[in-house]
């Protein structure tokens, strides 16, 4: 994903840096005889500023009998929170776009998230594609690079997509033909689509999957995920979810990219809520319509491990260069504590940042990624 880093003294939440941007010229210019003086376009200069907030996480690890056991468990901890640091950063990335951006697409050219379903074939596939970078060439978003192609100039994009989505592109023979010659003729310069991971290319568009790495079940903000926890009856208006909460610590969150309220899918039911806790989803509304227009699902028991989405829906972002801004005060560093005399140490990690997506200068809008969603059902059991 295409992101404008830059540093600066961030020593608190709320500490700002400012990014300046400037706006494509728009005037008509001159012509023969007439007088440039005083018919120059002034630039547009826009200054927006990026918040930070202050982010840690931490885990305690109990003194072992033997130097190599303690040392061996420290080691695996700052690989664990390194891990869990970059993985959250990539995370804000996402949700800022999904949440933020003003232009928002969805497939098969239906008009809104609550009409996609899976009669209509509403799923990502190659027309979904050419909307994308339909949308993005009219916005004026910025391509991640050019390509002479017989004189003439083709921008390219990106789009990034979640495993389900990868699965239905590579169901369809159109994309997977038209990929491969694709591939073929940038191997021509040398300008293989594969040097930034890319999946493939597909209309000039870069593909890269982004999957979620997690034994947990939590799903990436692109694709919502978890499963049930406690056997949810047919009259139950509460759903645990991931896993018991935590008698010590932090129980783990199985509900982060999911919506404070809206609709989940439970095998063949649609089940409304109204809240969420960290594992749970309460004031729940059994049998909820399958879609706007769709018919009422029926109230079944769903056992444990039965895979919960966001009413199967996930979110596709198509992207030029810049599309979002990110404010970083000094890179992430450790920080540790200890308790009852040593025996046990606190190990931690600590960062400030903040991210915000690139607006126009004269428009205020987001120019540079646009969003889709898609009806995004899991084809298989895991």
């Amino acid at each position: 994903m295409p992101v404008v880093d830059k540093t600066g003294p961030l020593k608190q939440k709320g500490d700002l840096l400012s990014f300046n941007t400037i706006a494509q010229l728009m005037g008509s210019g001159v012509t023969g005889e007439s007088v440039l003086k005083g018919n120059e376009e002034l630039l547009s200069i826009g200054t927006f500023t990026v918040s930070a907030d202050y982010v840690r996480h931490a885990v305690a690890v109990t003194k072992k009998s033997t130097r190599q056991a303690n040392f061996a468990e420290v080691t695996t901890a700052g690989t664990l929170l390194k891990d869990w640091m970059g993985r959250k950063m990539d995370n804000d990335i996402f949700t800022e776009i999904i949440n933020n951006a003003d232009d928002v697409l969805y497939a098969n050219s239906k008009t809104s998230e609550g009409a996609l379903n899976e009669a209509d074939g509403d799923i990502f596939g190659v027309q979904e594609v050419e909307m994308i970078r339909m949308a993005l060439i009219r916005k004026g978003a910025l391509p991640i690079k050019t390509k002479k192609v017989n004189g003439r100039t083709i921008p390219i994009f990106g789009i990034v997509y979640g495993e389900m989505e990868e699965y239905n592109l590579n169901q369809n023979t159109t994309f997977t033909q038209t990929a491969r010659e694709s591939i073929k003729r940038f191997q021509g310069d040398g300008e293989h689509p594969l040097f930034n991971s890319a999946m493939g290319i597909y209309r000039g568009c870069l593909l890269y999957p982004y999957y979620s790495m997690l034994p947990i079940p939590q799903g990436t903000p692109l694709r919502p995920e978890t499963t049930v926890y406690a056997t949810l009856t047919t009259t139950a208006t509460t759903l645990s979810v991931g896993g018991a909460s935590a008698t010590t610590g932090v129980t783990e969150n199985y509900t982060l990219f999911f919506a404070s309220s809206g609709s989940l899918q439970i095998e063949d039911e649609v089940v409304s809520y109204t809240g969420k806790t960290v594992n749970s989803f309460t004031g729940l509304t059994r049998a909820a319509d399958e879609y706007i227009g769709g018919s009422s699902t029926t109230a079944v028991q769903h056992s444990n491990n039965k895979l919960v989405t966001q009413r199967n829906i996930a979110s596709i972002i198509g992207f030029g260069a810049e599309a979002v801004f990110r404010a970083l005060g000094d890179s992430p560093s450790p920080i540790g504590d200890k308790d009852d005399y040593g025996a046990q140490i606190g190990l931690g990690i600590e960062a400030y940042y903040g991210q915000a997506l690139k607006k126009d200068a004269r428009r205020n809008k987001s120019v540079n990624v646009v969003v889709m969603k898609v009806y995004s059902e899991n084809p298989g059991t895991v």
